[in-house]
């Protein structure tokens, strides 16, 4: 429970964040997703209950601030953070190459379907220049600062859950 809490301040954290620092800071016309690193990197982390929630939170937030339509962020975030919620038997710390992998592919599924929902359906068929113009460099300058972001989220967890030792059996000598 103490996980999902504090997943959620920093789901308000990163919202807060997007909405308003990074917006200065685009670059190309365009600004990282901080909230499809943090669905990606707490799926693949934590696993897919945890990944679903982050997910629905963050798309639950997207939709009722910025969406026509509530539920299309909704389940776009919460697909991405089961997806990388399944990939979470790969997880080990100390390697960066699968998780920032992970999280260029969640930013580029949710351009995908964020451009199938809502401009494709709408008869928008110029998918070529929307990748080249939007997708790709917004994947780019996601996957940096998803590095960031990623290395912060393992500082945060080793200080708030450190891993608990396990006591010796009497038989046994320490080493």
């Amino acid at each position: 429970m103490k996980r999902y809490i504090s997943m959620f301040l920093m789901i308000i954290i990163c919202f807060v964040l997007q909405t308003t620092v990074f917006t200065k800071l685009r670059l190309a016309n365009v600004m990282p997703n901080l909230l499809v690193i943090l669905t990606a990197s707490s799926g693949y982390m934590y696993g897919k209950k945890l990944g679903l929630f982050t997910g629905f939170c963050c798309g639950a937030f997207v939709d009722l601030m910025y969406g026509d339509v509530v539920g299309i962020c909704i389940f776009i975030f919460a697909l991405i953070g089961y997806m990388d919620g399944r990939a979470n038997n790969l997880y080990f710390k100390d390697d960066l190459s699968v998780p920032i992998t992970a999280i260029a592919c969640s930013d580029l599924a949710y351009g995908l379907m964020f451009y199938v929902c809502h401009f494709l359906m709408r008869g928008r068929l110029d998918v070529i220049s929307y990748i080249v113009r939007v997708m790709i460099p917004e994947m780019i300058y996601t996957m940096v600062v998803g590095i960031i972001l990623y290395k912060f989220l393992h500082w945060l967890e080793e200080k708030m859950y450190p891993p608990e030792e396990v006591p010796l059996a009497k038989g046994d000598k320490a080493q």
